[in-house]
């Protein structure tokens, strides 16, 4: 029974290094949030400021800074996979209609007065069963887990 005690700790510690050590951090500065991203993954994504009248409309509601995700295919062409918004969370519930989907994504951290909110794909942007397909379906679970996050400052 010992013995069978000892692997089954040793086998939880295995399991939970692997988990720990097979993610990257990927920085969503100028937003105090970093995400958490299986390793595989994290290279294939990129940050950049949303641009376009968007960004005049955002910033009218209160958006204190807004980025786009960008997932790159096996074939190297890039793709927009989400928008990341960080605002006050006054302009957050403000702008909240439960007749409407949400305007700035869905809600993932709340801290400090204000909110962290997500907007990805609402379909599978590859075939499901090719490598980018598995990637942006590993990718869009973790959009919306809240323990995906880390609050930076």
């Amino acid at each position: 029974m010992k013995k069978l005690f000892k692997l089954s700790i040793l086998s939880l510690a295995f399991l939970l290094t692997a988990c720990i050590f097979n993610t990257a951090k990927v920085s969503f500065d100028p937003i105090p949030y970093e995400m958490k991203v299986p390793k595989e993954i994290a290279g294939k994504l990129t940050l950049e400021p949303m641009t376009g009248d968007w960004v005049k409309q955002i910033a009218q509601a209160g958006v204190t800074a807004a980025l786009m995700m960008n997932y790159q295919a096996e074939d190297g062409t890039q793709h927009g996979f989400a928008g990341i918004y960080y605002m006050p969370e006054d302009k957050f519930d403000a702008e909240a209609n439960p007749n409407e989907p949400p305007m700035f994504g869905t809600e993932v951290s709340r801290k400090d007065g204000y909110v962290l909110a997500v907007a990805g794909p609402q379909d599978s942007i590859f075939e499901p069963f090719t490598p980018d397909g598995k990637n942006i379906t590993t990718l869009n679970e973790e959009l919306y887990k809240k323990s995906s996050y880390i609050k930076t400052n």
